[in-house]
């Protein structure tokens, strides 16, 4: 028997070099005599199990409103094409001016002389076609979760609302009737009164809420979180911006600008719901959000009356 019998604690190993199997608490192979790399945890730092700890808080939450959007638009859109006959041109293509007009799309001449206030927010909730409402339900897909995450349903719901209502005034204000628009003009004047509609003037007010909340909290977010945020925005805005500039007189890039400075005003003087804050909503803001959701009831209530 020999004086030191070996130390069989723990588990067997397969050593890295010749694949042989090596016994408990042995530290070197017996067939090739390599030494075994014994796995060491590495420690994490209070930075990191800081960025971890908020990353897991914000991610946690729920983002209902989001789906519940999504879900609105593609009814609403639905109800479109089936008013449109279900024809396949449509669906690619665009709906008929009439369907359009049906459903609370957005022409300065219904609101100024018929007085139809209501398309000030009905047009954020009904697209031209398929590609349209694919593109802007998954760039809401996409931004959507973040922003009700970041400052709860609540506000979520006020931002959207109020920013999709700021796009469509800006659109409304761009309209000039007869004008002349140089290349650079443009970009956001609209010399004749078509139907506007798209949820893409909202989105931008989710674009510019990032953008706002980034800087405005970068010396407390983790660093994940300023990359993604703040100046990490600044190239879809500015892509953005682009296509919008190549598709003027196509995209209506007034209701994208009105949504994104309007996002970005209300990000300036709204607080996020930190990690750790209770999860209870002041009574003001969720009066303020069920306001904003009787207020699109009341407007569709509206199209459907003045249609019936």
């Amino acid at each position: 028997m020999p004086d030191n019998p070996p130390n069989y604690s723990g588990r067997p190993s397969v050593c890295r070099n010749c694949g042989a199997i090596v016994g408990a608490g042995e530290t070197v192979c017996h067939v090739c005599g390599a030494p075994l790399q014994q796995t060491v945890a590495r420690a994490i730092s209070l930075r990191d199990r800081h960025a971890l700890n908020y990353a897991r808080a914000i991610l946690s939450r729920p983002y209902i409103f989001t789906i519940v959007f999504l879900i609105a638009n593609f009814f609403v859109f639905l109800l479109m094409w089936q008013a449109s006959g279900m024809s396949s041109n449509a669906l690619w293509g665009a709906f008929p001016e009439s369907v359009l007009l049906s459903f609370g799309a957005k022409t300065n001449y219904a609101i100024q002389y018929e007085h139809q206030w209501w398309r000030l927010l009905t047009p954020v909730f009904i697209h031209v076609n398929l590609p349209h409402v694919l593109i802007n339900m998954y760039s809401l897909w996409i931004l959507g979760p973040w922003v009700e995450k970041l400052y709860g349903s609540a506000k979520f719901v006020v931002f959207w609302i109020a920013t999709g209502i700021c796009g469509v005034v800006a659109s409304y204000l761009t309209v000039i009737p007869g004008s002349r628009p140089g290349l650079i003009a443009s970009f956001l004047i609209k010399y004749a009164d078509e139907p506007s509609a798209g949820a893409s003037g909202a989105l931008f007010g989710l674009v510019g809420v990032l953008f706002i909340f980034g800087l405005k909290y970068r010396r407390e977010l983790p660093e994940g979180f300023k990359r993604a945020f703040g100046t990490g925005m600044v190239p879809v805005i500015l892509l953005n911006l682009g296509i919008g500039f190549i598709g003027r007189g196509i995209i209506d890039n007034a209701a994208h600008m009105g949504g994104l400075i309007s996002g970005a005003a209300i990000a300036a003087v709204v607080s996020y719901k930190r990690p750790g804050q209770p999860a209870s909503v002041t009574i003001a803001w969720r009066v303020v959000q069920i306001t904003a959701l009787l207020l699109v009831l009341v407007s569709f209530f509206f199209v459907v009356k003045n249609y019936a």
